[in-house]
C-alpha cells in the first residue's frame, strides 16, 4: 500500500499551546508535513515486514467474524486502513491528538481527533483488540505508569487483547556521531520526564496492571540498518525510517542537542572531525535519503550529519531492536 495522503488541520495545531512532552507536535511545527507522514508510514512498514504481519495477538478468528478494534496514536492511519482491508467484517477506530488522518477512508473505519491523555472517550469494555505503538516519545514515565496501561485495559473487553510495539532508542553498534546525538537526545527526553528506556519496562508495568493475564507475551527482534542491502526490503525501509526520524529530531530540537553535546565531555571539534572523516571515507555508495532542497544553513548541516550517520551504520554494522508485548484482559 502506498503512502496515505493526509491533511493537517493547521488551525487546531496553531491555536493550541504545545505541551512540553509531545514531540510529534514539535515535529509538525518544524518539519514538512509530507516528511512526517512518510516517517510514520515507514515505521508501519518496518513493523509489518519485520513481523510478517500487522499483529501478533491470537485475535485473527475474532477479526474474521467481526471485532471492534481501537488504534491509539493512529497517526496517518496506515495500520488501521490495512487491517480494515484484511478483515472487512470488523470495525475500526483510530484516535490521535494530531489530525493526520487520510482524506478518504474505508467504510468500516472511523478517526477521532482527541487528546487521549484526557481519557479514551469510550465506555468500559468496548473493544476486542486495543493496539498502540511508537509512543515512547509522547508519554512521560508517570503517564505510562499511572494512566496509559490502566486506560488501555479499561476500554478492552474481558477476553480481549492489548498489544504494544515500540523500538529501543539505543542502537546496537552505534558509531561515534550517532552515539553522541543519541546521548544528547536521551538527556533531552529525561529533562522532560520521558524515560528513553520505557520500552524495556512495558512488561513490568503491564504485569502490575489489574485484570491483565499472565504471562505477558514478549517478542523482540534485531534488524540490520543498511542501505547497501538492495535485496533486503526491510533493511532499506528501516534505514530510511531511522535517518528520516533523525532529520525530524534535528530539525525540531537540533539547537538544543548541540548545547547538550557541548556541555558533555564530547567536544564539538571532535564531532566535526568524525563527520569529516566519515564523509571522506568513500563508503557511501548510495544515499537512502532525499536530500534537502535547501543547500545552505541548517538544512545543509543536517544533510551532512545524516550522511555521516548513514556511513556509520554501514561501517559499524548498526542494528535496531524492536519489541512487541501482548496480553489478554481477565475478569
Amino acid at each position: 500500500m502506498g503512502t496515505i495522503q493526509s491533511k493537517l488541520n493547521n488551525r487546531s495545531i496553531n491555536n493550541k499551546t504545545l505541551t512540553n512532552n509531545n514531540y510529534r507536535e514539535l515535529f509538525l511545527e518544524n518539519n514538512n508535513l509530507a516528511t512526517v507522514d512518510e516517517v510514520i508510514h515507514l515505521g508501519h512498514c518496518v513493523l509489518r515486514e519485520g513481523w510478517n504481519g500487522n499483529f501478533s495477538s491470537p485475535i485473527k478468528p475474532r477479526l474474521i467474524s467481526g471485532a471492534k478494534v481501537l488504534d491509539v496514536g493512529c497517526g496517518s492511519g496506515a495500520w488501521i486502513c490495512e487491517m480494515s482491508s484484511d478483515y472487512p467484517s470488523s470495525r475500526y477506530i483510530g484516535i490521535d491528538l494530531l489530525p493526520l488522518f487520510p482524506t478518504t477512508k474505508p467504510f468500516n473505519v472511523q478517526f477521532i481527533h482527541h487528546d487521549f491523555l484526557n481519557g479514551l472517550p469510550f465506555p468500559d469494555s468496548t473493544f476486542d483488540f486495543v493496539h498502540i505503538r511508537f509512543m515512547i516519545f509522547d508519554l512521560t514515565e508517570t503517564q505510562w505508569e499511572q494512566f496509559m496501561y490502566s486506560e488501555l485495559m479499561r476500554v478492552c473487553k474481558i477476553g480481549g487483547w492489548i498489544e504494544i510495539s515500540d523500538p529501543e532508542l539505543k542502537l546496537i553498534n552505534e558509531g561515534p556521531v550517532t552515539e553522541r546525538i543519541n546521548y544528547s537526545f536521551r538527556k533531552k527526553l529525561q529533562s522532560r520526564g520521558i524515560n528513553p528506556d520505557v520500552t524495556l519496562l512495558h512488561a513490568q508495568h503491564f504485569s502490575s496492571t489489574p485484570n491483565i493475564s499472565s504471562p505477558i507475551y514478549h517478542e523482540h527482534r534485531e534488524f540490520t540498518i543498511s542501505s547497501r542491502l538492495s535485496h533486503d526490503k526491510l533493511a532499506q525501509s528501516l534505514t530510511t525510517y531511522t535517518l528520516e526520524s533523525y532529520r525530524c529530531i534535528l530539525n525540531s530540537i537540533g539547537h538544543e542537542l548541540k548545547l547538550n553535546i557541548n556541555n558533555s565531555n564530547v567536544r564539538r571539534n571532535s564531532l566535526m572531525n568524525s563527520i569529516k572523516k566519515n564523509n571522506n571515507s568513500g563508503h557511501i555508495r548510495r544515499s537512502s535519503l532525499t536530500t534537502s532542497s535547501k543547500q545552505g544553513g541548517k538544512d545543509a548541516e543536517i544533510d551532512k550529519l545524516l550522511k555521516t550517520i548513514e556511513t556509520e551504520f554501514e561501517n559499524y554494522g548498526t542494528r535496531a531492536t524492536i519489541h512487541r508485548f501482548y496480553a489478554t484482559k481477565t475478569e
